[in-house]
């Protein structure tokens, strides 16, 4: 049937609206000719969660269960749902969609306003629906910042597999994690693609679901999910999102964000992590291991950090508390708080900062966890796990016999965990700390439902931004060099972030790139132990090496030599080359390997 349709046409291409539904009716690339869309099935570009009691899972979409009142905006056009009805009725729940175009693309951007008596906890904006493999199959991939997906290869079911309800044709990406960490996405192949990215720098709870439509075809739809808990009476914005077909691979695309997110979301750290070859990160214990070694033999590992050929910018110390959670207290077999501060003093001495890992964004399953502190789930349940590893435990991680590490999620969303941390991180700077490494430093990938909560559900990414801005401050107070690192790095959170400490090794940068082509500054760690092939391909990599020999055994530097003699010939390579490492543009090219 032949759709009435209204287009916006943007640059290398246009967008097709249909008039009947609001759905998107093509997608069109000019060179090379490319349709993304050609079967629509009229689903529009926003879609909500609309629980009732005896249909939990009842939704409504705009197209599927609503027709828009289209007017024109300039060269765009504003898409108006007075209401949306399904075979429940209607609800009084009015949508506006706005499409304009613009030099980066076409810009969306929508309004939810809640008319009806109940929240919306879920809100899908903006769906891309019924997008077509437009080269070979296997070849089509949706790319994100850390992580690429083959959907026609992952998501596949054989004609007789019987799995319950089709679970094997999705597959959801939370923001924040690992894979899915800058808001922006890109799906084609090597000679074609289309981005999606968002311009709104909240940090909240949201993610992208990739669905294929059926096992029989190559059709896939991609879903931007919200949790805003929308009540009864409120409206939601989206902020804007820009969608861009583009010839090439994802580089196109990324560049595109990149010319957002560098005035969005700029890189903070000072001068001498960006300069850096490497950091150094200790464990004087291993979990449920007698220790390695004790506080007064710290300045004897950092004494091997002074020669400035090695290139090593600061330490970072591990496992100096004794319990993860809070309260934080020094491990007692080290030694006394005030033999941790001298050792902590003798290093600054040296010119060796000692960076303190920190863990409490996973609480103690125990009574000491203040129980607002808590995250719980949308079925007020806290979530955990059994974390419990030690050095000669087998199998080495989450114990079947054992429950010493046993954890729950805590919440920046509380006040009292911020002021617990806070008022912590002060303490232990004052003894001679020089800055704080944060453990398990992204976001929880779902809303918050604790009723203690300062905020709302979904803002917990939004509160960790305020407390890793507060602890830089008592940073700087003590130490104007120092440094705040984390687990994890998202786009919204590289101002406030020096570097990454992550279980990341130098092979794996390649998964990295399209967040390296968008942040090519920003000192993403790689872990190094004693075999030099883990420097050599880090320092190609432009990463900041992370030297742990022996792993949590702690090896000294003396005991290396082949590591420690590398180190002194990448150091000059660095500093004479440290334009193209600290100003230049990361260029990530296919079927090239170090």
């Amino acid at each position: 049937m032949q759709l009435t349709t209204e287009t916006v046409t943007i640059p290398q291409g246009r967008v097709d609206i249909d008039v009947a539904t609001g759905a998107i009716a093509a997608i069109h690339l000019d060179d090379p000719a490319t349709e993304f869309v050609r079967q629509p099935s009229g689903a529009g570009l926003l879609r909500v969660a609309a629980p009732l009691d005896h249909y939990q899972s009842h939704f409504l979409e705009c197209g599927t269960h609503g027709s828009p009142e289209i007017s024109q905006d300039g060269d765009g056009l504003v898409l108006r749902y007075d209401h949306l009805e399904s075979g429940e009725g209607s609800f009084p729940i009015q949508v506006t969609i706005r499409l304009r175009p613009s030099d980066d693309g076409l810009v969306i951007s929508a309004t939810v306003h809640n008319g009806w008596t109940r929240p919306l906890p879920q809100i899908i904006f903006p769906q891309l629906m019924d997008l077509e493999a437009v080269g070979n199959a296997a070849d089509m991939r949706v790319q994100l910042g850390r992580h690429q997906s083959k959907p026609f290869e992952t998501l596949r079911m054989r004609p007789d597999d019987a799995w319950w309800l089709d679970r094997a044709l999705q597959e959801y990406f939370p923001y924040a994690g690992f894979r899915f960490n800058m808001k922006w996405l890109d799906y084609g192949d090597e000679r074609q693609g289309l981005t999606l990215f968002s311009r709104n720098t909240r940090h909240t709870a949201q993610g992208i679901v990739i669905q294929r439509v059926n096992r029989a075809v190559e059709r896939l739809n991609l879903r931007w999910s919200h949790y805003p808990l929308l009540e009864p009476g409120a409206t939601w914005e989206s902020g804007e999102y820009v969608l861009l077909p583009h010839a090439g691979d994802w580089y196109a695309g990324a560049r595109a964000y990149q010319r957002f997110a560098a005035g969005a979301y700029p890189y903070n750290a000072p001068r001498r992590i960006r300069e850096a070859l490497a950091v150094r990160s200790l464990w004087p214990a291993v979990r449920n291991a007698p220790p390695t070694f004790t506080f007064s033999q710290l300045p004897e590992y950092a004494e091997e950090l002074t020669d400035p050929e090695l290139g090593v910018t600061e330490l970072i110390l591990w496992h100096w508390w004794f319990k993860n959670g809070y309260p934080i207290f020094v491990d007692p077999r080290l030694g006394t708080e005030e033999e941790f501060g001298a050792a902590l003093r003798t290093c600054a001495e040296m010119g060796v900062p000692i960076v303190l890992f920190v863990s409490h964004h996973i609480l103690r399953d125990t009574d000491e966890t203040d129980p607002d502190w808590v995250h719980l789930n949308a079925g007020h349940q806290p979530v955990g796990n059994n974390w419990t590893y030690g050095r000669d435990f087998l199998p080495l991680f989450r114990l079947p016999f054992s429950g010493t590490h046993a954890m729950i999620q805590g919440s920046a969303l509380s006040p009292g965990w911020h002021e617990t941390g806070l008022s912590a991180y002060q303490h232990f700077l004052a003894l001679g700390g020089k800055g704080i490494c944060f453990d398990v430093g992204r976001s929880w990938e779902d809303p918050n439902y604790n009723p203690a909560i300062d905020g709302r559900p979904d803002e917990e990414g939004e509160k960790l931004q305020d407390f890793a801005r507060a602890a830089r401050e008592l940073i700087h107070t003590v130490n104007p060099d120092g440094t705040y690192s984390a687990e994890h790095v998202s786009d919204v959170n590289v101002p406030v972030l020096d570097y990454t400490w992550e279980w990341t090794s130098s092979w794996e940068f390649a998964k990295v790139a399209p967040f390296r082509y968008v942040f090519p500054s920003f000192r993403l760690n790689a872990n190094v132990n004693e075999h030099p092939r883990g420097a050599l391909i880090g320092f190609m990599e432009g990463a900041l090496l992370n030297l742990i020999p022996g792993n949590m055994h702690s090896y000294r530097l003396r005991d290396c030599p082949d590591l420690v003699d590398l180190m002194r010939k990448l150091t000059p390579l660095r500093r004479r080359f440290l334009p193209y490492f600290t100003e230049g543009q990361y260029r990530f090219v296919e079927g090239l390997t170090v």
